[in-house]
């Protein structure tokens, strides 16, 4: 179990941890990366890093969870680093050996600690406490909105990834968990990184911060829809996604005016309903503005194959335990899994649901994306009267570009497809003809919408009335991606 050491004891760990290269840069240069690696990358790490020399000994212990003859740690090894982690928890010897209880991810400029990946093959695996370098911690932190605010709360914090980074553009954080595990990793971590403003309290969900209000929730919850809880930290404790429609219920309450809440969720499509009003159940008299950043729906054979497997383990998945997980779903009619991140925003008067597609993943930093998203909706909500929509001088967004595919026709190259892409840190894209494309070269910031499809009527000898049923559904469509925005507002 990991304890947390003296200040000066934990600052002694970090210098010796930083002065020999357990860092993003150094770690990826010498393994390719600076994540734990998978199965069947193992034998490369263990290559990389056979000969015995302090950083070496570091990474295979803390990053590729590989255990050291105790002759060969204390050789290595400053008695005093070793004493060090032994009191802490984050190593263990025993029959010779020594080996990490927990994998140090580096993490920007932090080092995360979390329970090693080899204690999922245990019999008490399941309030494991994932490390900070998964795919979807990976993918909240970067589409985590990163203005400055007073009180933030990370909610199921683990080993604290989402509270640490949040640290340092809020006031003060408020990291919460129903495993004491995670509690206990995230105090360790945090006075790891010398971070101050980070308080962890133990509980279920809302429970420990009953009566207070936040500017910014962050929550990664068990979201996968399972028949039963292996895994604390992954799998849903109620029905289907019922756990991730609670926390939607509950969540306004929690949030100050003009607070937001992001959450990682999965949705189920069940045969025959619709699952936008699904979707809007969840959210409908909230008091709140809901913006789903929606990923490609999945069949539930898929599903369960991906999840089957998207967990380093000893212990790989029989094929009862797939065959058990896909009868719960088709027992419950359940046609596709929808994954993706709900922003809830509490905002007195009329509010405003939208469904963001996104084909693909989010690999850098997308917070300054996600701010403009918001704000598209709040912008195509002040236009939903067709006079208001005509009255607006719009823009091409500056991070919009144009792909463009010809083939050969009739002995020169003619357009097939012309499709505009958002550059911007989500993946979003639109195809769209020959007559829209040169239609939006039309809006440069100097006209109303309205004159620039007058002038375009006249221009092309088109029918104006018609031309402006058939535009402005598209000029929607592009609003609400962000591909237009209104002149003069900020990027």
């Amino acid at each position: 179990m990991i304890s947390t050491p003296g200040t000066e004891e934990l600052r002694r760990l970090r210098a010796f941890l930083a002065e020999n290269g357990y860092d993003t840069q150094h770690l990826t240069e010498r393994l390719g990366s600076a994540a734990p690696p998978r199965p069947e990358n193992l034998p490369t790490a263990l290559h990389r890093t056979r000969e015995a020399n302090v950083a070496n000994a570091l990474a295979r212990l803390f990053l590729i969870g590989a255990s050291l003859e105790e002759s060969l740690a204390n050789d290595t090894l400053p008695t005093a680093f070793l004493e060090t982690c032994l009191d802490a928890g984050l190593l263990v010897s025993s029959d010779g050996r020594v080996r990490a209880t927990a994998v140090i991810v580096p993490v920007g400029g932090l080092l995360v600690a979390s329970d090693a990946f080899a204690m999922l093959g245990s019999e008490d695996a399941r309030d494991f406490v994932l490390p900070a370098s998964t795919h979807s911690a990976n993918y909240l932190s970067r589409v985590t909105l990163r203005d400055d605010v007073g009180r933030m709360l990370d909610l199921g914090c683990g080993c604290g990834i989402h509270a640490l980074l949040a640290a340092s553009h809020s006031k003060t954080v408020i990291a919460t968990d129903i495993s004491g595990a995670a509690i206990r990793y995230t105090e360790f971590n945090a006075a790891l990184n010398g971070i101050g403003n980070v308080e962890c309290r133990a509980g279920d969900l809302f429970m420990p911060v009953a009566g207070e209000q936040f500017d910014l929730i962050v929550c990664n919850p068990p979201f996968v829809p399972a028949p039963g809880q292996e895994f604390t930290y992954r799998d849903n404790p109620l029905e289907l996604d019922e756990f991730c429609r609670r926390i939607a219920r509950s969540a306004p309450e929690y949030l100050a005016d003009g607070g937001c809440l992001q959450m990682l969720c999965e949705s189920v499509e069940i045969t025959g309903e619709n699952w936008h009003e699904r979707i809007r159940s969840w959210v409908d008299g909230s008091g709140c503005d809901a913006w789903l950043l929606h990923g490609l729906p999945i069949s539930p054979a898929d599903y369960v194959a991906r999840r089957s497997q998207d967990i380093i383990s000893t212990k790989p998945a029989s094929s009862d335990s797939y065959a058990a997980w896909l009868t719960y779903l088709q027992e419950r009619n359940v046609a596709a899994v929808h994954p993706g991140m709900l922003v809830l925003r509490r905002r007195q008067g009329r509010n405003w649901l939208h469904v963001h597609n996104v084909a693909s993943d989010v690999v850098r930093d997308a917070g300054d994306a996600v701010r403009r998203g918001i704000a598209a909706c709040d912008f195509l909500d002040t236009v939903a009267e067709d006079d208001a929509l005509l009255g607006a001088t719009l823009v091409i967004a500056p991070q919009l570009t144009l792909d463009q595919k010809f083939r050969r026709a009739d002995g020169a190259w003619r357009p097939e497809r012309s499709i505009l892409r958002m550059d911007d840190g989500l993946a979003m894209d639109a195809e769209v003809d020959v007559p829209v494309m040169a239609f939006l070269n039309q809006l440069d910031g100097s006209s109303a919408l309205g004159d620039c499809i007058e002038g375009f009527a006249e221009a092309v000898g088109a029918d104006h009335d018609k031309l402006q049923a058939d535009l402005l559904p598209v000029v929607r469509l592009l609003i609400g991606r962000g591909f237009l925005t209104l002149a003069g507002a900020p990027g």
